[in-house]
């Protein structure tokens, strides 16, 4: 790492960027043998394309008045696109150093938001806030010019969960370089379109240790198709309600890549949300072999839900904060 100074409205902040893949080597894949043979390939390949390209991850010190650590970071993702987040850290004060667990999070299909506060790091964990390629701030170096889910469906490669997913987990190759993180110790979470790349990307990538999803997006996109949801009204409107768009929506899909998904999942879905059926979201709850929870609630559309988010806390603490119980 090769620490320097930049000034940024009259503030002098210290910036290290790392090159390269700090050593990291790829672990063995959990959808090995688990998930259709094509698919474990794509995704074999697409891992291997990442690694070959360098992190050149760059961090800078946000200069806010927050009680937590807070910092900007950009890295390289496949296909050399920049993308952007924002990693918080608790303050320890008095208490003995230990290394954090981290939770990472995405934003929604709008593209905005934060899948978990960053202040909510005063829990007990960092929380790392990833934007993919295009969303959110991660548009000022990438430009999406048509709907993500339903253009570029000749192939899953180019296609944009194919580098949306690759954006978070290089995110995460960055943040175990850390020796405040603790590797063995992080969560995937997110709600509606980040809970479903929190899903996918919990069976792509092994050093997730558990997973939250709420209302997740992407889920079981053949049968969304036939049901009203925001996956029906985007293939409808792009002409791709057809089988050649979903055996390339299958690389992506969390229905499809459930199976590699071995380790503790808390997925809730609302009886009334007409953008993410429950149903669809069942179907991957169904399939997912490991500990698991599901929380449906009747009333609810597409939206937050207070008890499942209580009920969130609850489930990272007893397998991030007190893994043993």
């Amino acid at each position: 790492m090769k620490p320097f100074l930049i000034i940024i409205r009259g503030y002098f902040l210290l910036c290290i960027v790392t090159g390269g893949n700090s050593g990291y080597a790829q672990p063995a894949l959990p959808y090995e043998n688990s998930i259709p043979a094509d698919v474990q390939l794509f995704w074999k390949k697409t891992r291997e394309q990442l690694a070959a390209i360098p992190q050149e991850a760059a961090v800078v010190p946000v200069n806010e008045a927050l009680p937590y650590k807070k910092f900007f970071i950009t890295v390289k993702s496949l296909d050399n696109v920049t993308v952007a987040g924002y990693l918080s850290i608790p303050v320890r004060g008095e208490a003995s150093a230990r290394p954090w667990p981290v939770l990472v999070t995405t934003c929604g299909y709008s593209g905005n938001g934060q899948g978990v506060q960053l202040s909510e790091c005063q829990r007990g964990y960092a929380v790392l806030q990833v934007y993919p390629r295009g969303q959110g701030i991660s548009g000022n170096y990438f430009t999406i010019n048509s709907d993500k889910l339903s253009t570029a469906l000749a192939t899953p490669r180019g296609y944009y969960y194919q580098g949306a997913y690759m954006d978070i987990i290089r995110m995460i190759d960055y943040v175990v370089t850390r020796p405040d993180i603790d590797t063995t110790r992080i969560a995937m979470v997110g709600t509606s379109q980040a809970g479903g790349i929190s899903l996918a990307v919990t069976a792509l990538d092994p050093r997730i240790k558990t997973v939250v999803a709420h209302v997740p997006f992407l889920c079981h996109l053949r049968k969304a198709a036939t049901l009203p949801s925001l996956a029906k009204t985007l293939l409808d409107r792009a002409g791709a309600n057809n089988e050649k768009a979903f055996r390339t929506l299958d690389y992506f899909d969390p229905y499809v890549l459930a199976d590699a998904i071995q380790v503790p999942a808390f997925i809730s879905a609302g009886g009334k949300d007409l953008l993410c059926p429950a149903s669809t979201v069942k179907d991957v709850y169904d399939k997912i072999k490991s500990k698991k929870e599901y929380q449906f609630y009747p009333e609810l559309p597409h939206t937050s839900c207070m008890d499942s988010y209580a009920r969130t806390w609850v489930f990272l603490d007893r397998y991030l904060l007190n893994p043993k119980q």
